[in-house]
């Protein structure tokens, strides 16, 4: 017995010799950290993670949780809202071009990884704290967004149905010309919010998942040098939530910590997706809600954006539950440079979308000014040939871009390329164009984009797309050249959101400076020509404009005296704003042309 025993001993301790015999990290504990663990929310620099006590090309999962209440724990209830994968030496190469976009480890340690995120995605400015996790570990990180010393701000209490002040809600503010989200801040325990902002004239938008806000009540401020404005601000809990999976398209997998925007009128809400991919959004019981992942923060994960939204039933008949979609991953690359007077800029917002306005993608220039833009070639979410166009897109990142237009590239295609080089170039602005947008009974569209394209110096430049005040009017800063104007057709800010369509450009050329240009635009169902061209021979031409999906009938007649059209063409499907007709017996004899919308 006494042998016996001895041999267990003997065991036990042969094993204790080999654990304490193994290599140092595999018994590390992991750990993370963020650099800078404090800053302000005019921060143009990057956030660093480091994490330690990794094995060999290990692979972890990093989740970042707004931190509402501040303690430094993650609570129920607090929104996740990122999620990414780390690997030791992991970079995602497309066409030999790595995607600056996804984080990736640039620690020559096998068993450290250290990775930088851009800090110019929306709500990474957010003034409050957030909190990095490593999931399945003890790995925790704080990083606290403080207001920055700007000398003018605004302040107030947010409400929770006009009674109570609510408690570690949100404010965001938006440019009042394109309402895109310059700043936000995190409301203290009773409701109190103060946010430093540049001035500007911004939009104030309370937003909390659960809760509605009505734009319709939402402040604008002209927020000028030193001020110190005050507004109060109101959110409503809702009576019906709509739910559902955002999904991999690939693998069907979740996708957790997708941020959501939703709407119905003047009605809006966010909300985030879960571990899982699952979210809820709390709406009213009536009314059509539209919910869309906006693109800019999809692009840390390589996904695109559908730029129309996934338009949901309403919820008058109980809560929805299977209100699901899918995301591709980007599969292709847009890559480059931005500069401005030779000088690379970072913290640019790039913009790809597919020329059927259908897909987007977005990034922002690194320290070094350099870029990607995910796009897709995939059939069966776009046919092989689409072409693509890509852009700055800088409006509403503060200001450091006022006074500035950008190149663009467009009509590229990636059937038979991986990725696309393009750079961009800034040209300052010295003029401005300004007008109205009308309908064909002259009255004023409200909220389109209105915008130009020219070729200068070689190079294909557009000016910001500014959306139309309560009167229809716009103002546009432009540089030196002929520019052509049009409204936006198409996705947010459009023509198409209000049912009308625009037949073509109008050119304008500065210097001086011009004022009253008129775009006049078309319900969908009233079709014009355009452009009537005699080439050679019998052919005539001539430009159909519509709107995109309609369909119409073309149809021609010798004179007047007779009331018996012809049918020319049937256009089953307008796949953009206007197709170009090409009429092969045409004679030298007077004719007519008229084009009606198909039932």
């Amino acid at each position: 017995m006494q042998k016996i025993i001895g041999t267990n001993l003997a065991i036990k301790f042969a094993w204790l010799l080999a654990f304490l015999s193994w290599p140092l990290e595999s018994q590390a504990t992991i750990a993370l950290s963020v650099t800078p663990a404090v800053t302000s929310n005019t921060y143009s620099g990057v956030v660093t993670l480091n994490i330690t006590g990794l094995t060999n090309f290990q692979q972890i999962k990093v989740q970042t949780f707004l931190d509402l209440n501040g303690n430094g724990t993650v609570d129920n209830g607090e929104p996740l809202m990122d999620v990414f994968n780390l690997k030791e030496s992991g970079v995602t190469i497309v066409g030999g071009i790595t995607n600056l976009n996804l984080p990736y480890d640039s620690n020559p340690a096998t068993d450290a990884i250290t990775a930088t995120l851009s800090f110019a995605l929306p709500l990474e400015n957010l003034v409050g704290q957030k909190i990095y996790h490593v999931p399945g570990t003890t790995a925790t990180a704080t990083l606290t967004v403080t207001n920055a010393s700007l000398g003018q701000s605004v302040s107030g209490v947010i409400y929770s149905n006009g009674v109570a002040p609510f408690a570690n809600a949100m404010v965001a503010a938006l440019t009042a010309t394109n309402q895109n989200y310059v700043g936000g801040v995190v409301a203290d325990a009773a409701g109190r919010y103060v946010l430093a902002l540049p001035p500007g004239t911004y939009v104030l938008l309370p937003v909390f998942p659960g809760f509605y806000a009505d734009t319709s009540r939402s402040p604008v401020i002209n927020l000028t040098n030193g001020l110190a404005a005050t507004n109060n601000l109101f959110l409503t809990n809702t009576t019906a939530t709509i739910g559902g999976t955002v999904y991999d398209f690939a693998n069907t997998n979740g996708i957790g910590g997708v941020f959501l925007q939703g709407q119905s009128g003047s009605l809006f809400e966010i909300a985030f997706t879960d571990t899982n991919g699952y979210y809820s959004l709390g709406v009213t019981a009536s009314g059509n809600w539209k919910v869309r992942p906006p693109p800019e923060r999809l692009s840390r994960r390589a996904y695109l954006s559908l730029q129309n939204n996934s338009v949901v039933t309403n919820a008058s008949a109980g809560n929805v539950t299977n209100a699901s979609f899918g995301l591709y991953r980007g599969t292709n690359l847009f890559y480059g440079r931005l500069t401005i007077s030779n000088q690379p800029v970072p913290n640019v917002c790039i913009e790809a979308n597919d020329d059927g306005q259908i897909y987007a993608g977005k990034g922002y220039t690194d320290s070094h000014g350099d870029y990607t833009v995910a796009t897709l070639l995939n059939s069966n979410a776009l046919p092989l040939g689409t072409t693509w166009f890509c852009s700055p897109s800088p409006n509403g990142q503060w200001n450091l871009f006022t006074g500035f237009i950008f190149n663009y590239a467009d009509n590229v295609v990636f059937t038979n390329q991986p990725t696309c080089a393009q750079n961009f170039v800034g040209l300052p602005t010295s003029c401005t164009v300004s007008g109205t947008l009308v309908n064909n009974t002259n009255q004023p569209l409200v909220g389109v984009g209105v915008g130009g394209t020219a070729m200068i110096g070689g190079l294909n430049y557009v000016t910001g797309f500014v959306d139309t005040d309560t009167n229809g009017n716009f103002t546009v800063y432009a540089a030196p050249g002929t520019w052509n104007f049009n409204a936006n057709c198409c996705g947010n800010h459009s023509l198409e959101d209000q049912n009308y369509y625009e037949a073509g450009t109008v050119p304008v050329a500065v210097p001086p400076s011009y004022a009253g240009l008129k775009l006049v635009v078309f319900p969908a169902d009233q079709p014009q020509i355009g452009q009537p061209q005699k080439n050679y021979g019998n052919q005539f031409m001539f430009n159909v404009y519509g709107a995109n999906g309609h369909s119409y009938t073309v149809q021609s007649i010798g004179g007047l005296a007779t009331t018996n059209w012809n049918p020319l063409l049937v256009i089953s499907n307008l796949g953009g704003n206007s197709m170009f007709i090409q009429d092969g017996q045409a004679t030298n004899a007077t004719g007519f042309y008229r084009v009606l919308p198909n039932p």
